[in-house]
């Protein structure tokens, strides 16, 4: 057993009661010893604080050291930062109170560090299973970490494992942004990291999806949201001198436009079209995310695939 924690794990939590101990007992069951957790208590007003005090002290024998911190600014994303200012150990990762690890994951994330110590932030795959119980892995093989997460979100909150310096020397979250938030930290945490890694193999979290989810609640809705999320990562490619990659948010954003217009929303989708188009020079740029943005309301798909066979060219080329 190491004498020094490597891992902490941030967990955001409000009034979770009924699904958190199932996610609880899966950080329990972590062969990595010795690990820390930060459980942070977003203003609940169910048992969830009960629930967490007594799981806190079951844990301690076993060589899981668990802080309970409280946050009252409502929202994740300040729920993480208050996490992420309490960490200790070298790396962090952060995870939902409604999902689940599989018993070797941090172990295998440890493994992972000890192989790769120059990587500032390592990806690895997921499965995601509906209220059906079917389940789905989700998997990215794009060469290119920082499109690939861009297009598919590849290195959303529960995919990745990240320096603690690295990440709070990149700000933390965004509390601004309620939705697509680990979009935004993704793309700015790869925009700046110089040895970015993913590796493949099993999934070791399960994420749990339910049509109450906030991610389930359609893009119409949150349209003005999602699109100040696209015009922040764009503002974080430009920081970096990636400007190279604004085509791949030009992408998302034809692609959402089209999402709202399946969703009935034609308004937001003429305002987000019409924003992406105007601020892009040459016709064949813009011809192909019409083009991109058709695909996806014909369809509800596809949009991705095509920016890629549209835009894995140089830039004179497009």
């Amino acid at each position: 057993m190491n004498t020094a924690p490597l891992i902490t794990i941030v967990l955001p939590v409000r009034n979770r009661a009924q699904l958190l101990p199932r996610t609880l007992r899966s950080i329990a069951s972590q062969t990595l010893r010795p690990l820390k957790v930060i459980a942070v208590d977003n203003g609940s007003t169910d048992s969830t604080a009960e629930i967490l005090g007594k799981w806190a002290q079951d844990v301690a024998p076993a060589g899981i050291e668990v802080t309970i911190v409280s946050e009252e600014k409502p929202g994740a994303s300040a729920a993480r930062n208050r996490g992420l200012a309490e960490v200790t150990t070298p790396y962090v990762m952060f995870f939902d109170s409604d999902d689940e690890m599989l018993p070797g994951h941090t172990q295998r994330l440890a493994e992972c560090i000890a192989a790769n110590p120059d990587a500032e932030i390592i990806g690895f795959d997921i499965a995601i299973r509906d209220d059906d119980g079917w389940t789905d892995i989700k998997s990215v093989n794009d060469s290119d970490l920082l499109r690939g997460h861009i297009l598919h979100g590849s290195f959303s909150t529960q995919r990745f494992i990240a320096k603690t310096d690295f990440v709070r020397a990149a700000g933390g979250w965004d509390e601004e942004l309620p939705r697509w938030n680990d979009l935004e930290l993704g793309t700015r945490l790869l925009a700046s990291a110089l040895n970015p890694m993913i590796f493949h193999g099993d999934a070791g979290v399960i994420v749990h999806t339910s049509t109450d989810s906030i991610s389930c609640s359609g893009f119409a809705k949150d349209a003005q949201i999602l699109g100040k999320v696209l015009d922040k990562m764009e503002s974080d490619l430009v920081s970096s001198s990636k400007e190279e990659y604004l085509v791949w948010t030009d992408a998302r954003s034809m692609i959402l436009a089209a999402l709202c217009r399946r969703e009935g929303d034609s308004e937001s989708a003429r305002r987000i079209e019409t924003k992406t188009l105007k601020r892009r020079n040459g016709w064949k740029r813009r011809l192909k995310l019409r083009a991109i943005g058709a695909m996806v309301r014909l369809s509800g798909k596809g949009g991705c695939l095509l920016a890629e066979i549209f835009f894995s060219t140089k830039p004179q080329e497009q």
